[in-house]
């Protein structure tokens, strides 16, 4: 290796570290890098149970992350910076290993170089998760692996018992391969692939086959106890992860290896079946200059990828992220193959005694090649770090500053989905509670959990997340809106978030008013609240009654709280009137209860409901007091419902709360 050599992949190494740490903290953590980050914290004890019955992933990824917690913290941009640095090394490593087997400066440079600026790459070294870290391992092992084929064949070999350079390589290789498999379980095929190498090469190999059977033997015991994890979960696929058409998985596959996830697939596609000659070609042309060699890289790619594909034909195992051992690898046949077209192209233009148009645009094409690649990556890294709609997750972060900010005592957290990234977020001196806890609970355990919460705080947090088998029909969110009041929804781009008074808080905020109806249903008071639960209503000394003062345009959102006195079997709606003096009507709302989602004959006999109606004020009208009038009429006649009085008589056809709108 050159002093030259190594000036040139210092800057390609200096990209690759910049490429990974840019924006490292710009997208939330998605699930389960929240995941990682709240494992990462337990107790070293406590992960391998973990493994075993909760995470089907092994727990050496979670480990390290803890010791890296301890030392910097469990901050967004210093737990991903673990994975930023660990890429950056799997570079230098893959030009090295490159330099190692092949003995071709430009290969190396230009294997690193496609690795450095590889979307794939990039987005999961921005992702809290195991991945880089096992790209890394795979290609560290198989470094070590090439090492004992160049030491078996070293001329006067000493080998015994005692411990010699042979042995000090062998136990690092042993020792990283069994740790790469309690990184990801998907090491079974790197371990494939070293196994078939050998065997192809077992001429090579011979003098130290008794090395490579005990290291073979010895890996073998130290991963059955991760085997026996891996068989806790076999059949379960990943949380999201669905059958994919076998055609549709080669494309997803070819188009995530040059492409990464942040592009149009067609694009991907079309580089796919542009390129696919050119690797196929390094390939052929590595396994003809130097049959060891292009046996190692060719198995290197094949084995894995082959073996995620295999897998996930017909079954819900697939996902681009997992052919990423196998990059590095891909990098090197592209390489080979662009580098190749152009040695092959020179040659035979050398050979001509002149040359025409036609050979010089064929001498030109792989590096055309080449700038179409790095060109669609830079589209791709461009979509991830400035287009929202490429983002790895929903930008949860924004619930947590906003959350942050209005975040009062007695309020809690609570949402209906086990989702770690809103365990993440949440404030820390935030209670936070899951409704329901785990896959496939009842509804009515959930309406029951729901309550028991609600009972013990003031304000409730809530984040609607309907997810398959949890609340995916939203009983939750419709509990709250029955019997709670939502006071505020604050959207964000993909959810929204909800706050709720609870009803111990609406019993001690509202404003009594308690006035019967004829079809049995009772008015207990109302209220007019901010978007923080505070009363709009302001004492007023000329009158006996709260009083809102606001202007035209703006909007006045009343609570109502029903109870009902007896089960009543007619739809009936509600209406509510802003009225003059002289009885006018100004404007009004009529529906059915909870925005015409929850009609009379779905309550329950004394049940207590939260109402709520949004009146917004003409823009021409005059200014002075004006009141609330509400009432209720059978919605296919239009008969209104009486109040009554104590003896159940007749009083009038609604009621005027005791409040005053006053328009200035």
């Amino acid at each position: 290796m050159t002093l030259t050599s190594h000036r040139l992949i210092l800057p390609i190494l200096l990209l690759a570290f910049f490429l990974r740490t840019y924006q490292l903290d710009n997208h939330s953590l998605r699930g389960d890098e929240a995941a990682s980050v709240l494992y990462s914290a337990m107790p070293l004890s406590e992960l391998w149970e973990l493994s075993r019955v909760t995470d089907p992933h092994p727990p050496l990824y979670y480990a390290t992350l803890h010791v890296w917690q301890i030392l910097f913290g469990e901050a967004v941009w210093p737990m991903r910076f673990f994975g930023a640095v660990v890429s950056t090394v799997a570079v230098a490593v893959l030009y090295r290993l490159a330099q190692r087997t092949v003995y071709d400066v430009r290969l190396s440079l230009l294997s690193g170089l496609l690795l450095a600026v590889s979307p794939l790459q990039i987005w999961l070294a921005q992702d809290l998760r195991s991945y880089s870290l096992f790209t890394l391992m795979g290609l560290l092992s198989s470094w070590l692996l090439w090492g004992l084929l160049v030491m078996g064949e070293r001329p006067r070999l000493q080998v015994g018992w005692r411990p010699t350079h042979l042995g000090k390589l062998l136990m690092s290789y042993i020792l990283l391969t069994t740790a790469c498999l309690y990184i990801h379980y998907y090491a079974v095929f790197l371990i494939a692939f070293q196994g078939l190498f050998v065997l192809l090469n077992a001429r090579r190999f011979w003098p130290i086959r008794g090395w490579w059977l005990i290291s073979q033997l010895s890996i073998a015991l130290l991963i059955i106890p991760g085997l026996t994890l891996a068989a806790n979960f076999i059949g379960q696929a990943a949380g999201g992860i669905e059958t994919i058409p076998t055609v549709d998985i080669f494309c997803l596959a070819s188009t995530a290896l040059l492409t990464g996830f942040t592009i149009d697939q067609s694009w991907g596609l079309w580089l796919s079946l542009l390129l696919a000659p050119v690797w196929l070609f390094g390939l052929i042309r590595l396994l003809r200059l130097n049959w060891t060699a292009g046996t190692f890289w060719s198995l290197f790619f094949l084995v894995p990828v082959a073996g995620v594909i295999a897998l996930s034909i017909g079954r819900p195992f697939f996902k681009e992220r997992f052919l990423i051992q196998a990059q590095p690898a891909f990098c090197l046949l592209v390489s080979m193959g662009l580098l190749g077209w152009y040695d092959v192209t020179r040659q035979w233009l050398t050979k001509r005694s002149r040359s025409d148009g036609l050979g010089h645009v064929a001498l030109f094409a792989p590096a055309a090649g080449l700038l179409l690649l790095l060109f669609v990556n830079s589209l791709a890294l461009s979509n991830y770090f400035f287009e929202p709609a490429y983002a790895k997750s929903k930008p949860w972060r924004f619930y947590h500053e906003h959350v942050r900010d209005h975040v009062l005592s007695g309020d809690v957290m609570l949402t209906n989905f086990p989702e770690a990234s809103v365990s993440y977020y949440s404030p820390n001196e935030l209670p936070f509670y899951v409704v329901p806890e785990e896959r496939d609970r009842s509804v009515d355990y959930r309406l029951e959990r729901t309550a028991q919460v609600a009972q013990a705080y003031q304000r409730i947090w809530f984040l609607p997340l309907l997810h398959q088998g949890f609340d995916e029909t939203g009983d939750v969110l419709h509990w709250l809106d029955q019997h709670a009041d939502r006071v505020n929804q604050i959207f964000f781009p993909d959810y929204n978030l909800n706050l709720y008074l609870t009803p111990t808080s609406i019993e001690a905020r509202m404003i009594p008013q308690p006035t019967r109806f004829l079809h049995g249903v009772r008015l207990r008071g109302f209220q007019i609240f901010d978007k923080a639960g505070n009363s709009r209503l302001q004492t007023d000394d000329s009158a006996s009654t709260g009083v809102l003062i606001i202007k035209p345009k703006k909007t006045v959102t009343l609570s109502l709280y029903w109870q009902t006195e007896r089960l009543v079997d007619q739809p009936y709606t509600v209406f509510v009137h802003l009225i003059a003096a002289d009885g006018f009507n100004q404007t009004s709302q009529d529906n059915q209860p909870v925005w015409g989602t929850y009609p009379l004959p779905n309550w329950s006999e004394a049940e207590k409901v939260t109402d709520k109606y949004t009146l917004t004020m003409p823009e021409g009208i005059p200014t002075g007091d004006y009141r609330l009038r509400v009432g209720w009429y059978q919605s296919d006649t239009g008969e209104r419902q009486v109040v009554i009085d104590e003896q159940n008589q007749p009083i009038d056809e609604w009621v005027i709360l005791n409040g005053i709108i006053r328009v200035e």
